[in-house]
């Protein structure tokens, strides 16, 4: 059964963590502009062998929301801050939307068209829960999560998946599901604010910082000369960049240069900006998911910070890639460094970084492990459903058993769109020369 609370002087009330006031912030400060109608959502997307017990399912939702915290809490403003009150106690109730069956079910056709309405509505921000669900049932099935980023980042994406697929399995089998305990958002917020609370460490990483981005903004702007972004629908795109056999080839070539193939693609984005547009610098956000090997929780633990470098030609990749590295080495060292507390302690005069800017430019690359702790493969499968991330540009690159893929989620563009196709294109042909040397 939910219970609401709504006494301001309740003790389930907490402070948001900085990344979360800054994103309630924003989206209120935009009342009724379009970052008002701009949905900021992570999304599931797993296909499920055969048909799909919907009763089992949307218990298995309730005790995920039941097991994170994250989940539990609504947004409360009150003048210059955002506080947390506790949503929901015991077993949640919450519904789980069926939809009607695609023909095939056609991974494109259906994460072109319904599913991608469903996943990309907007969330008040104000409002609980934050998460919604739903099931396109046939053989296979099609289940997905979307979460508003406030209260989950990618990491957190890979987590519902794997808790929601043995709690569902516990459900159908008549057992209890056997789970790791969950790491606690609300806590590693409060850790956070009190570690990043005003005095010397932060005046000191905040002109650290100030001094390497040198006036450039804390958040850096998609490098493309697209100008008629619209922030109201969304543009999809999913890249095969590297098949396995280049992917092994490109790995031998970051093991004998000493970098990654994050790093790897950090540049071949800027030679890709290079020759498609002139660019001699470009910037992104880079992630750092800044979790131990313990936290299984889900919430906005995720970090993102600025990296600037200068664009190069391909033919001079080698020393090009290893200057990505030595430029990434030293954002690095600001992993846990809030950006909304940099964003806000640079809003002055003197620094011209500061704002809301949009499009913004994020890149990410993660490894996909498809197997279950006990090694087995699991039965759910992920599949590509890339972000409603209508607030910027959002790469996200996955290295699998069948190589290296990306999704890539924006806000739409009509006249953009020819030259983000080429930058498309050529940031794949970049990886597959270099590999191919």
């Amino acid at each position: 059964m939910v219970t609401f609370v709504h006494e301001a002087g309740s003790s389930t009330a907490a402070v948001a963590s900085f990344a979360q006031e800054r994103r309630v912030q924003t989206v209120l400060g935009a009342a009724g502009g379009p970052l008002s109608r701009a949905a900021k959502n992570v999304s599931m997307l797993c296909r499920v062998p055969g048909p799909v017990d919907v009763g089992a399912l949307t218990a298995a939702i309730r005790a995920l929301v039941a097991r994170h915290p994250a989940l539990q809490y609504r947004f409360v403003a009150r003048k210059d801050q955002v506080l947390l009150r506790r949503a929901v106690r015991d077993t949640p109730e919450f519904g789980c939307t069926v939809h009607d069956a695609v023909a095939g079910q056609d991974h494109e056709a259906v994460t072109g068209g319904a599913m991608r309405e469903a996943v990309d509505v907007p969330f008040d921000v104000l409002g609980w829960p934050l998460l919604r669900a739903g099931v396109f049932p046939g053989t296979p099935s099609l289940v997905y999560l979307s979460v508003d980023h406030a209260v989950c980042d990618g990491y957190s994406a890979t987590v519902a998946a794997r808790d929601l697929e043995a709690l569902y399995r516990g459900l159908v089998d008549g057992r209890p599901a056997e789970l790791p305990p969950t790491g606690d958002f609300v806590a590693h917020s409060a850790a956070q604010r009190r570690r990043y609370a005003d005095g010397p460490e932060l005046d000191q990483a905040v002109d650290d910082m100030r001094s390497l981005l040198r006036g450039r903004p804390v958040e850096p702007e998609f490098p493309l000369p697209v100008t008629d972004w619209d922030a109201t629908r969304g543009r999809y795109t999913v890249l095969d960049l590297l098949d396995a056999a280049d992917t092994e080839q490109l790995a031998r070539y970051c093991r004998a240069h000493r970098v990654s193939l994050y790093m790897m693609i950090l540049a071949a984005f800027g030679v890709a900006a290079r020759d498609v547009a002139d660019c001699t610098e470009v910037g992104v956000l880079v992630a750092v998911h800044n979790r131990d090997a313990t936290t299984r929780g889900i919430g906005w633990y995720a970090n993102m910070l600025p990296l600037y470098f200068p664009t190069f030609t391909v033919d001079r990749f080698d020393d090009g890639v290893r200057m990505v590295r030595d430029r990434l080495m030293d954002v690095l060292a600001f992993a846990e460094l809030p950006l909304s507390r940099l964003a806000g302690r640079l809003a002055d005069a003197a620094h011209q970084g500061a704002g809301v800017r949009s499009p913004t430019c994020f890149v990410s690359f993660e490894r996909n492990r498809p197997a279950d702790s006990d090694g087995q493969r699991s039965g759910w499968a992920p599949l590509d459903l890339a972000p409603s991330y209508r607030m910027g540009y959002g790469l996200w690159a996955v290295q699998d058993g069948n190589g290296i893929r990306a999704t890539t989620a924006s806000p739409a563009t009509r006249s953009g769109e020819p030259l983000l196709s080429r930058w498309e294109q050529r940031l794949a042909e970049v990886l597959t020369a270099v590999a191919r040397r």
